[in-house]
């Protein structure tokens, strides 16, 4: 797996407040399709109200798997999250198809998954959606070159103009909701962004502090280290002078030891003299 710079704790907080919104969204999409089609005679496919409620039920049991998983390692969690994610593009790639594919704005929903994807998943997950949101927009594209499924558009190419006041407010609608759900995601992340900066701010603030009372107890250690030197030079200086003060007693003791040798030695031998001379006159005698 790519390397997950972001903790088990926050990928869980960002997933459920992705998950918080998507209930109401798609059911506000799900409201507009019945009021445009009750009020302005808006035409819907069936298939497409089908899908829209597929979603619905589809978010509601991944948020009830994400609970019972939220005790799961970091790799399952990220795991699950990428599944459901392919799996609900191919939901959003039939529904796109049905409100008109190519020819009409639903492909801009592929840009809304592939920016909230980057706030929970690692980047090479994150690319590899962006990649499976083209491959799917290319097939919506050669699907519908062939015609290999047919469907009935929502407003042909004569209704797609400013005059039709129905196709403006569909329009206008569809992506005032795409620019709401930016917007919020877009909070989302500037909140994710704005908790980020201010624990980098109380970290900042701490390893301030932690310097301050590094440099403290560095600058005391540095006082009683220099006073320890200066008492232990003193003892030098004190020892040195013992140490002087004895070699001088010592030398003292040494000389007057070498004079009382000299003289022992001069004694020893006057009196060996004396010892000769009293055995010569007893012998001359």
């Amino acid at each position: 797996m790519d390397e997950i710079l972001i903790g088990k704790e926050e990928i869980i907080k960002r997933r459920d407040q992705l998950n918080d919104i998507r209930f109401p969204t798609i059911s506000c999409f799900l409201f507009l399709m019945l009021i445009f089609k009750i009020f302005f005679n808006v035409y819907f496919s069936p298939l497409l109200l089908i899908f829209l409620s597929l979603m619905l039920i589809t978010t509601i049991i991944y948020s009830l798997i994400s609970n019972i998983m939220i005790a799961s390692s970091i790799s399952a969690i990220i795991s699950l999250h990428f599944a459901y994610m392919i799996i609900d593009l191919i939901n959003l790639t039939i529904i796109i198809y049905l409100l008109g594919g190519v020819v009409w704005i639903g492909f801009i929903f592929y840009a809304f998954y592939a920016y909230i994807n980057f706030i929970i998943l690692p980047r090479k997950y994150a690319f590899s959606l962006i990649g499976y949101c083209g491959f799917l927009y290319v097939l919506i594209a050669v699907i519908q070159y062939f015609s290999l499924f047919s469907y009935k558009e929502i407003f042909s190419l004569e209704e797609r103009v400013p005059q039709n006041i129905n196709f403006v407010i569909t329009t206008v609608a569809a992506v005032t909701a795409f620019l709401w759900l930016i917007g919020y995601y877009g909070d989302v992340f500037y909140k994710i962004l704005g908790e980020k900066i201010r624990e980098l701010q109380k970290t900042k603030a701490l390893l301030e502090d932690e310097r301050a009372s590094l440099e403290i107890r560095v600058g005391a250690k540095t006082r009683e280290l220099r006073e320890g030197r200066e008492r232990l030079e003193d003892k030098i200086i004190e020892r040195t002078k013992e140490v002087e003060k004895e070699r001088k007693e010592l030398a003292k003791k040494l000389s007057e030891l070498e004079k009382f040798h000299k003289v022992a030695v001069g004694r020893e031998l006057k009196m060996r003299d004396l010892k000769k001379e009293i055995t010569k006159l007893k012998t001359d005698s």
